[in-house]
């Protein structure tokens, strides 16, 4: 089962969503972080293995998406030719 969590590891961590598949997933967090990131700085994609080992997949960093909020024309996700 894969975890979606914000702030994993802090006081403010939160369990937002599960979903069976890796890419089920990375899908729910990348509509999430479109929208914003409800107040945490970071939203990780992880699974918990077999051996209690806890291996994160991705990690959104808000303030990797900071220009992307607040507007900046210069900001891309994507570079474009």
């Amino acid at each position: 089962m894969y975890k979606i969590y914000g702030d994993y590891g802090y006081t403010s961590e939160c369990l937002l969503h599960e979903a069976d598949t890796r890419s089920e997933a990375l899908r729910w967090a990348d509509e999430y972080v479109a929208d914003g990131f409800g107040g945490y700085n970071t939203i990780d994609v992880a699974v918990h293995l077999s051996n209690g080992e806890y291996s994160t997949i991705y990690t959104y960093s808000a303030d990797d998406y900071q220009d992307y909020y607040e507007g900046d024309d210069d900001f891309a996700l994507i570079d474009e030719f």
